[in-house]
């Protein structure tokens, strides 16, 4: 007979929490900013390189005229998988590079903003700075 009466209530939307708990429904989640730099092996910046995952979703940007990129990703449990470095453009940033594969869960993480206490768990930053080989 219990169990009866708790599916009609979970049916009909109470639940068991007490009033000083927070309920929530959903998944835990915090934002990711991949940012960082790329060079040439002598520490010059290179334009043009477009930094991808095929794992991380949104993860999409191409460095500027100083070598720097910055991407926000969408909400996510956590950030796994790798980064790609493509130079696209061939001699026009200064010469052809190699493609470049770094796994993200190699790179350093900082947290720069708090969670709300629930399930949003706050902002973390991933940096890649990065040398890339010519041909």
């Amino acid at each position: 007979m219990k169990k009866l009466i708790y599916l009609l209530l979970g049916l009909l939307g109470f639940t068991a929490c007490e009033e000083s708990e927070m309920c929530e429904y959903g998944t835990p989640t915090v934002d990711f900013t991949v940012k960082g730099r790329v060079t040439d092996k002598t520490g010059n910046p290179i334009k043009g390189i477009v930094v991808s995952s095929k794992d991380v979703y949104g993860l999409d940007a191409v460095t500027g005229e100083d070598g720097h990129f910055a991407t926000k990703t969408i909400p996510a449990v956590g950030i796994h998988g790798t980064l790609l470095f493509t130079d696209i453009d061939g001699v026009e940033n200064g010469g052809e590079f190699e493609t470049l594969t770094v796994d993200l869960n190699t790179l350093p993480e900082t947290k720069v903003a708090e969670g709300d206490g629930g399930w949003y768990g706050g902002e973390y930053e991933v940096t890649a700075d990065v040398k890339l080989k010519e041909k």
